[in-house]
C-alpha cells in the first residue's frame, strides 16, 4: 500500500507553493531576512487554508543548512527531516488529543534545552483552542519569557477561544478562505501534473463545494478519480455530491419566476428520487438567489462564476425585484437552518418555496411619496377602526371547537396552504375567554413559529372567530411548556364543558 492521497502529495513545501496567502508569506520571509523573528505567531483561520503547512515551512526556513533563509532549500538534512516529521527539533502538538496540563508542564520541561541539530526549537500546536484553562495559564508563563532559541507557532481553526493574554503574546497572522479561482488553478494543475482530465465545469463545481479550503477540493478530486477514473466530468460531481447543478438551479429560478409552483414541486422530487442532498440544493437556491441580487445591484465583481454565467443571471434578473429576491432569501434561510434537527428536509424546502412563489404572486411596488403619504393615512384610519364584530350569538366553547376542528382546519388550507400544515402539527388543549391554546411536539417548533407570523395567525384567527362566533385568539406552546396542573386543569374544562377561571 505505496498510494499517497492527492492532498498529502501535493501539500506545499516551499513558500513559493504556498496558495491565495501573499501577505503572509511576504511577512515571515522579511522577519527572516530582517532578523526579526518573534518568539511566537498564532495562525488563525479556516480549514485547510495551509496554516500547518506554512507553520513547516517556516520551520524549515529557521533550520535549513543555508538559512535562516526566506526560502528553504528542501534539500538538506534539516529540510528532508522536517518534511518527514522527523526533525527532533520541531516538534509538533496536536492540542484536540493532548489538551491538557500535564503535556504542556512536558513542554516547560524541555522548552528550556538548546536545540539538538538546528538553530531554532519550533514548536507548533495544532487547534491550540482545545487546550484546557489551566493548560493555558501554563502556557502563558513560557510565553512570557520564551528562551530565545524557541519559537512557538500557534494554529487555530476558533481564535475566537484562545484567550486574550495568550493571543497578544503573539504575532498574529490570518489566513483568509480562498478563492473560486484559486482553488480552480491549483487543482488545474495538479489534475495536468497528475493526467487526469479535468473539465472547467467540474473544477468549478468542486471550488465552489470546497468553500475557500483548499485540502477539501482537493480530497474531493481524489474521491473522484476513485469514482470515475482519470476523468472527471461535471455530472460526476454532481453524482458524489447529490448537487443540483447550474442547469437544475437555472431551471428552478425560471420556475420561480413563474411563480409556478406545481413545476416547482415536481422539480423538488425528481431531485429528491434522484438521492440529491436536499440541504444542499437548498444552499444552491441560496447562492443562486445571492448572485441574482448582485447581478440586480450591478456588484457582478462579487461572483466568483464564468462570464457565460453572469450573463444568463443577467437574463433571469429581470424576472425579479430586489425586495422579493430578498425576501425569498430570507425564507429559503431560515429553512436550511432548520433543516439541521427536522427530519423532514424536504417538506421545508417545499413550504419555502411556496412561500417564495407566494411572493412573485404578490410583487412589490414602488411607491411614491404622496402615494406613500395615502397609503399611512388608510394605515392609520384601518387601525383605529373597530373590526365589525361576529354576527353569531351564540358563543361556543371548547367541546364546540374540538368538535369543528376538522371543518376549521378544511377552512384554513383553502385560504393558505403553509398556515394549514402548521396548524395540523397544533394540538388545541384548552381555550379560556376566547384564548386558545395550541400546543406543538417538541420537534416541531418550526410550525409554531410559523404559525406566530402575522399573516398565518391573521387567517386561522379570522377562520376561528367565523367557525365559534366569537373573537377567538391563538397562543401557542411548546410541549414542555405546558405545565402538568395546567394540563390538568385543560382536561377538566374538556370533559365538564366548563370555564377555567384561574
Amino acid at each position: 500500500m505505496n498510494y499517497i492521497p492527492l492532498y498529502r502529495k501535493w501539500r506545499s513545501q516551499n513558500f513559493a507553493e504556498i496558495v491565495g496567502q501573499s501577505s503572509i508569506v511576504q511577512t515571515l520571509q522579511n522577519a527572516i531576512k530582517n532578523g526579526r523573528v518573534a518568539n511566537a505567531y498564532l495562525f488563525s483561520g479556516p480549514r485547510g487554508t495551509g496554516k500547518t503547512s506554512t507553520a513547516r515551512i517556516f520551520a524549515k526556513a529557521l533550520n535549513c543548512a543555508k538559512g535562516p533563509a526566506p526560502e528553504p532549500c528542501g534539500t538538506c538534512d534539516q529540510c528532508v527531516k522536517i518534511k518527514n516529521g522527523h526533525a527532533v527539533d520541531v516538534i509538533e502538538i496536536d492540542a484536540a488529543s493532548n489538551r491538557g496540563i500535564d503535556e504542556i508542564r512536558d513542554l516547560r520541561e524541555k522548552v528550556r534545552y538548546s536545540p539538538v541539530e538546528g538553530k531554532y526549537k519550533v514548536y507548533i500546536i495544532d487547534e491550540v483552542h482545545m487546550l484546557t484553562s489551566e493548560a493555558f495559564n501554563a502556557l502563558l508563563k513560557t510565553l512570557e519569557e520564551p528562551p530565545m532559541h524557541v519559537v512557538f507557532i500557534l494554529a487555530t481553526t476558533e481564535v475566537q477561544k484562545v484567550p486574550v493574554t495568550i493571543a497578544s503574546r503573539c504575532q498574529r497572522l490570518d489566513f483568509k478562505r480562498l478563492t473560486g479561482p484559486e482553488v480552480i488553478a491549483q487543482l488545474k494543475k495538479i489534475a495536468q501534473a497528475e493526467g487526469i482530465k479535468l473539465e472547467d465545469d467540474a473544477a468549478s463545481l468542486i471550488a465552489r463545494n470546497s468553500e475557500g479550503s483548499m485540502r477539501d477540493a482537493i480530497s474531493l478530486l481524489d474521491q473522484m478519480v476513485s469514482l470515475s477514473g482519470k476523468s472527471v466530468g461535471h455530472d460526476d460531481v454532481i453524482l458524489v455530491l447529490g448537487t443540483a447543478g447550474a442547469d437544475t438551479v437555472f431551471e428552478f429560478g425560471e420556475k420561480l419566476g413563474k411563480g409556478d409552483s406545481k413545476a416547482l414541486m415536481d422539480l423538488i422530487g425528481k431531485m429528491s428520487d434522484e438521492g440529491r442532498s436536499i440541504p444542499q440544493v437548498t444552499r444552491e437556491i441560496l447562492l443562486h438567489l445571492r448572485n441574482l441580487l448582485f447581478v440586480k445591484l450591478g456588484n457582478e465583481s462579487v461572483i466568483e462564476e464564468s462570464t457565460e454565467h453572469i450573463n444568463k443571471l443577467k437574463a433571469q434578473s429581470g424576472s425579479f425585484d430586489q425586495a422579493q429576491l430578498k425576501g425569498m432569501m430570507r425564507m429559503l434561510s431560515k429553512a436550511e437552518v432548520d433543516m439541521k434537527w427536522h427530519p423532514q428536509t424536504r417538506l421545508l424546502l417545499e413550504i419555502a418555496v411556496m412561500e417564495a412563489v407566494s411572493m412573485i404572486s404578490e410583487p412589490s411596488v414602488s411607491v411614491k411619496p404622496a402615494q406613500k403619504e395615502k397609503a399611512v393615512e388608510q394605515t392609520i384610519k384601518q387601525t383605529y377602526t373597530p373590526a365589525p364584530q361576529p354576527k353569531a350569538v351564540v358563543a361556543a366553547g371548547f367541546p364546540d371547537l374540538k368538535a369543528k376542528w376538522d371543518n376549521i382546519l378544511a377552512e384554513v388550507k383553502k385560504k393558505n396552504a403553509f398556515a394549514y400544515i402548521s396548524l395540523h402539527e397544533g394540538e388545541p388543549v384548552s381555550m379560556t375567554d376566547g384564548d386558545l391554546t395550541l400546543r406543538f411536539k417538541k420537534g416541531f417548533a418550526f410550525h409554531k413559529t410559523r404559525l406566530e407570523e402575522s399573516a398565518s395567525k391573521k387567517i386561522v384567527e379570522e377562520v376561528l372567530t367565523a367557525e365559534m362566533g366569537r373573537p377567538v385568539r391563538i397562543n401557542c406552546v411548546i410541549e414542555a411548556e405546558t405545565k402538568p396542573h395546567e394540563a390538568s386543569a385543560s382536561k377538566a374544562v374538556e370533559i365538564f364543558n366548563g370555564t377555567l377561571i384561574s
